[in-house]
């Protein structure tokens, strides 16, 4: 830069010397001159070349380097970070936030440098040459700069909240191309469509301010010392006409005027408002890189322990934020080495969250979590996590292949040890058929797969290990009977000689666990032997008997209720046998892939729900502002209100997991009610009784969802 910037002044002074001291001393050796400037020339270019071989280099080892910080964050912020992030907003910060960091915080600080460098070198040469004109330019220009970039409109918020719409951009995309086989199937495309029109208008509304708000700030900054400029220039016509400035110095003066005003409109226009411009998507970076993890190693005291005796839960309580409901209250648990423990209830009774805080997804905010009487939090957490195996809901699998997704969990196991734990997960079959056997790449996310196939991965991944402890977290709740049952099975071989601790809500594949935990509301409700849990008429008895009375074909594809089962709902409670076998006849199975929407708030009322295998949400609101109010599981229905009244819908309901419902037409409820008068009666007797006791209206109930 600084050879560069010589060549320059050296430029300017050489027009001086040909116009004061060549046309006056005609004696005066013009090649030397030429030759001079040619070499200054040469040797100014190379210095450039190197220059921008230096910038390019020195900017991509900043971007690896950050990109790489802010990933081996990501690695360590805690499950709840993740849970509450944006896929979209994560992405921006290693896409726009990272550009605008090449750009703002690489190349035009170093642009604003060599334009710092220059104005230096400048000044000197411009106060020898005439300190009459050079003291207003360089005390004028800077001045309008700073005062143009001080006192015009901030764009810092506009800038910020254009950030915010671009991660909604990449989060809708994202989603979309998860939800394909959703849109597709239910013919979603217009909608989609409409959601990322409003997505892109309100980005479009976002960027046309920011970028205003920049070019105004650009422009004024340009046209500010354009003015000074003009002026300084006038000043020196007026001294070389009034005969106090040499020709000569003027044209050397304003070349080098010329140059200054550049450079001071390459920090003004373009430097500042580009560093601005940068300065949110740094802010951005800066705050994911300063975000602390909520679980770190700590003091590591104890090695990992082998697992011989129990793990213990001792009055712990935990809540995933400091402002929120705790999700556990004063848990005590202890599970027996060797022992094969279920623990089942409802969507948030805290089942799961025992198995996050025993792999140290979080800490417990009171209480603790031992193995062995070693507190897990005296471990460090990649030690601890080394003895277990866990299979979650959704196995995820990477785009390599069948064998190195298995591998993932142990890259040291030998052939032997791969090929045992594909055959305990049940998978040499699927292996001899694949065509390239172990080296079949199973695409993106595993879409090549079933999804029982990609479960059964999970489970060889974590037999991999040879754990003495093995986690399931739902592990069969996303399966078809056929499958669920094969899975079921195969844990059933592998629970003897280790500890193994399922967390479920279907009763049925926890039948033969050594020991059952019934949670509720974040407490241990019952705990004990199906048998016993069974007999002794409490929640797990009534969970059991709301799971009863279905039947389901192995693909999951049909299915039907009992009048039985039927019978046991308020709803129809009243009814005699024979109407509630016609009435169960009328029932049609429906299926909904994972988050396939049931319906949408606002629609009509026209159909009644009983959930046989799978989870629901029900939600509430619209866009940004929607809540979950609630999850259904096996058992549970709704939308019964539909069957008597025309109210549309007051919530949504969407598929969590792979879900297979049966459902009741309107329409074909009010035939039957036709021919049974006294039906209809009982009917809405019970349901208006069911508002009553709720407070509200029937139109008003959640049940008609």
């Amino acid at each position: 830069m600084l050879l560069k910037t010589v060549f320059t002044v050296i430029l300017a002074l050489s027009i001086k010397l040909i116009i004061d001291g060549v046309v006056g001393q005609p004696e005066m050796s013009v090649g030397l001159i030429v030759a001079l400037l040619v070499s200054g020339f040469l040797i100014s270019a190379a210095a450039s070349v190197f220059n921008g071989y230096l910038v390019a280099r020195a900017g991509a080892d900043i971007l690896a380097d950050v990109r790489t910080s802010l990933f081996d964050r990501l690695q360590v912020l805690s499950m709840s970070f993740h849970r509450r992030s944006q896929a979209g907003d994560l992405l921006a910060r290693f896409s726009s936030d990272i550009a605008q960091l090449s750009g703002g915080v690489i190349k035009q600080p170093i642009i604003g440098l060599t334009s710092v460098v220059a104005l230096v070198f400048y000044v000197p040469v411009m106060v020898t040459l005439e300190p009459r004109l050079a003291l207003p330019a360089i005390l004028a220009m800077p001045l309008v700069v700073y005062l143009v970039n001080r006192y015009a409109p901030d764009p810092d918020r506009a800038l910020d909240d254009e950030k915010q719409k671009i991660a909604g951009v990449l989060s809708e995309v994202s989603e979309n191309l998860r939800a394909q086989p959703i849109i597709r199937a239910f013919s979603l495309h217009s909608w989609s469509e409409a959601r990322f029109r409003s997505r892109i208008e309100e980005l479009h509304e976002a960027s046309s301010l920011a970028e205003f708000r920049i070019q105004l700030v650009a422009t004024l900054s340009e046209y500010s010392v354009a003015l000074v400029q003009v002026m300084i220039v006038g000043m020196g016509a007026v001294l070389a006409l009034g005969g106090t400035l040499e020709a000569g110095t003027l044209a050397a003066f304003v070349a080098l005027l010329v140059e200054f005003t550049w450079e001071t409109q390459v920090i003004g226009r373009d430097v500042l408002p580009e560093i601005r411009k940068a300065w949110s998507g740094v802010r951005r970076i800066d705050s994911l890189l300063a975000t602390m993890p909520a679980v770190t190693g700590g003091e590591v005291r104890h090695a990992v322990p082998a697992l011989q005796t129990a793990i213990r839960f001792e009055d712990v309580r935990f809540s995933y934020s400091s402002d929120g409901a705790p999700q556990l209250h004063d848990v005590s648990l202890t599970i027996e080495a060797g022992t094969y423990v279920a623990i089942v209830g409802a969507s948030g009774s805290g089942k799961s969250t025992l198995l996050a805080l025993l792999l140290r997804f979080f800490d417990p905010d009171a209480g603790r979590t031992t193995i062995d009487s070693v507190d897990v939090t005296e471990i460090d957490p990649p030690d601890l996590r080394a003895m277990m195996g866990i299979v979650f809901q959704d196995t995820f699998l990477f785009n390599v292949t069948f064998g190195e997704n298995i591998l993932l969990a142990d890259p040291s196991a030998s052939t032997d040890q791969l090929e045992a734990a594909i055959a305990a997960a049940g998978l040499s079959e699927l292996v001899e058929r694949l065509p390239d056997g172990l080296d079949t790449i199973v695409g993106e996310s595993g879409r090549q797969l079933s999804g029982g196939q990609a479960q059964r991965i999970g489970l060889a991944r974590a037999l991999l290990r040879r754990p003495p402890l093995l986690l399931l977290d739902e592990a069969t709740s996303a399966l078809d009977p056929s499958t669920e049952a094969d899975v079921v099975d195969a844990i059933e071989r592998l629970r003897h000689g280790r500890t193994v601790v399922m967390v479920t809500h279907r009763l049925q594949t926890a039948v033969n666990a050594d020991l059952i935990v019934v949670m509720r509301d974040g407490t241990i409700d019952e705990i004990g032997r199906f048998d016993q849990l069974e007999q002794a008429g409490g929640t797990f008895a009534e969970m059991w008997k709301k799971q009863q009375g279905f039947t389901i074909s192995r693909d999951g594809r049909s299915a039907s209720v009992t009048a039985e089962r039927l019978g046991g709902m308020a709803l129809f409670s009243g009814l005699p046998h024979a109407q509630l076998e016609n009435l169960a006849g009328r029932f049609a199975a429906e299926q909904y892939q994972q988050g396939a929407i049931v319906f949408e708030e606002g629609e009509p009322g026209d159909r009644f729900y009983v959930i046989v295998r799978g989870v629901v949400e029900v939600l509430t609101g619209a866009g940004d502002g929607r809540q979950v109010v609630a999850h259904l599981e096996d058992g549970d229905f709704f939308g019964e209100m539909a069957l008597l009244d025309d109210a549309p819908r007051n919530a949504t309901v969407t598929a969590v997991t792979p879900t297979t419902a049966l459902s009741l037409d309107c329409r074909r409820f009010e035939e039957l009610l036709a021919d049974a008068p006294e039906m209809e009666r009982v009917v809405r007797r019970v349901a208006a009784a069911r508002a009553r006791a709720n407070g509200r209206s029937e139109q008003e109930r959640p049940a008609n969802a």
